[in-house]
């Protein structure tokens, strides 16, 4: 059992589980041994999880909170013949559970609707509506206290606001209430997202953004370089750093922007560009990427049925230590891809993944709009070429003059990729309308990224973007 850990969860027996106690010390067979909790608030979930190549094996587990020996249905992961979740709380040490596969297997008991206070009803469900309006609370649940936020944080026995009458809610945002009561484990939280009057006019460009750190790029990048254009833009995002598109799927609620992503598509609506990215970092499955893209596509859809659905494509890490880079992982395989002897040898390899990715999106008979492909990842390779060749005043190391890290870009860097993300929106080249900003480039190097990142954009076909009659030449 060592580094084995207890978790909890108020939410279900598959999702939301918080660590209670991690197993860190040696652990004695065939005897009881006992884990402290102390700190942590009640849950209906508890299991223990195995440390990874055990399968979980274990005979008697028992819970208690405080004195009070706790109860409820057993559940598991797939559990080896014979060895099932209940010989696991049977009170038997001469049965044990066992699972049936040896990474990442747990067992549990879940307490039962009658050891958590029942959800909050709303008297109003979430959605548009032409006024303000006076949004009742209620609970089935005897003597329980309602909190309700409009931060976007989840109600907390000791935070957020006690419910005492009905709340005025008299512009548009998000309501997260929760109910709580002694002895019993808090209710899951309803959230419920409310646009009041009307919608924004049409022609206003609204942009949704959803990844990680690479995303983060054109964070505050945007919406100056559609001014510089004469454009308007509103800019949102969802981002958590390092994570790929099914843990944001995952996770509402948690990183930064707006983290709670199909409540913003009502709030923001119409939102008229959403953008998912791809992450060579968790090199997940061409089908997973499809799957989990196309939900945030989806739900986008709902309240927005003609927003343009993007795929970003980021770029190699210096290192070329990715599977995509490499020829590995979900990109073996797949035409024209072969492991990279340079770093701009590797974009290819990025591009036939995502374009994997489109198509399966396409044959999984998605409603919207094509999905296109922003090809940030090609403009910075194009660049580093034109750096390598002398063709860039002012700088001679793509990797020193661009970037911050291994894979992260300073602020020229970002430029470029947020100039690349103008040119696929707007269909339009920032040539002659765009300078540098605060990117630090000169206005020499800030003419060669307009014309790096509109080449790039309007030669690839993925794009969408039609090619323009001739462009600016230097």
């Amino acid at each position: 059992m060592k580094g084995g850990r207890f978790t909890g969860s108020i939410t279900s027996a598959t999702n939301d589980f918080e660590e209670l106690a991690k197993i860190e010390g040696d652990v004695k067979e065939g005897q009881w041994n006992e884990v402290a909790v102390s700190g942590k608030p009640l849950f209906r979930f508890l299991k223990y999880e195995a440390q990874t190549n055990t399968g979980a094996a274990i005979a008697e587990i028992e819970f208690y909170s405080g004195n009070k020996k706790l109860s409820g249905t057993a559940f598991s992961t797939v559990p080896a013949d014979g060895k099932t979740a209940t010989q696991a709380f049977d009170g038997k040490t001469d049965t044990a559970f066992g699972a049936k596969e040896v990474n990442y297997q747990y067992v549990g008991i879940d307490l039962g609707e009658g050891a958590q206070v029942a959800p909050v009803v709303l008297s109003q469900k979430g959605g548009a509506y032409p006024k303000e309006i006076a949004l009742s609370l209620s609970t089935p649940t005897p003597g329980a206290t309602i909190r309700y936020t409009v931060d976007g944080e989840v109600p907390r026995e000791d935070s957020g606001t006690v419910y005492s009458a009905p709340i005025p809610v008299t512009k548009s945002g998000i309501v997260l209430v929760a109910a709580f009561a002694p002895g019993k484990v808090r209710s899951v939280p309803t959230v419920a997202a409310y646009r009041i009057g009307e919608t924004k006019a049409a022609g206003k460009t609204t942009t949704f953004h959803i990844g990680n750190s690479l995303t983060d790029t054109v964070n505050g990048q945007m919406e100056p370089i559609a001014a510089a254009a004469g454009q308007t833009l509103e800019f949102h995002r969802f981002t958590i750093p390092g994570a790929p598109t099914d843990w944001l799927w995952e996770h509402p609620g948690s990183g930064f922007g707006d983290n709670r992503v199909k409540e913003a598509f009502l709030i923001y609506a119409p939102v008229t560009h959403v953008f998912t990215q791809p992450f060579a970092g968790h090199d997940r499955s061409i089908e997973n990427e499809a799957d989990y893209s196309r939900r945030f596509f989806d739900a986008a859809r709902e309240h927005s049925p003609d927003v343009q659905a993007w795929l970003y494509m980021q770029w190699p890490a210096q290192k070329l230590d990715d599977a995509w880079s490499k020829g590995e992982g979900s990109a073996k395989g797949l035409a024209g891809v072969s492991p990279a002897k340079t770093w701009q040898s590797a974009m290819p390899n990025f591009l036939r993944y995502a374009e994997s990715v489109q198509k399966k999106i396409t044959a999984s008979g998605y409603k919207g709009k094509p999905v296109r492909i922003v090809p940030a990842g090609s403009a910075l390779a194009a660049l580093k070429t034109q750096i390598e060749a002398g063709k860039v005043p002012g700088m001679t190391d793509f990797f020193k003059d661009c970037f911050t890290d291994d894979v992260h870009l300073n602020a020229k860097g970002a430029h470029m990729v947020a100039l690349v993300h103008y040119s696929c929106i707007y269909g339009k080249s920032p040539v002659g309308t765009v300078g540098a900003l605060g990117s630090g480039l000169t206005p020499k190097q800030a003419e060669i990224f307009n014309e790096i990142a509109w080449d790039t954009v309007r030669t690839y076909p993925p794009t969408g973007v039609k090619a323009m009659a001739k462009t600016v030449t230097k």
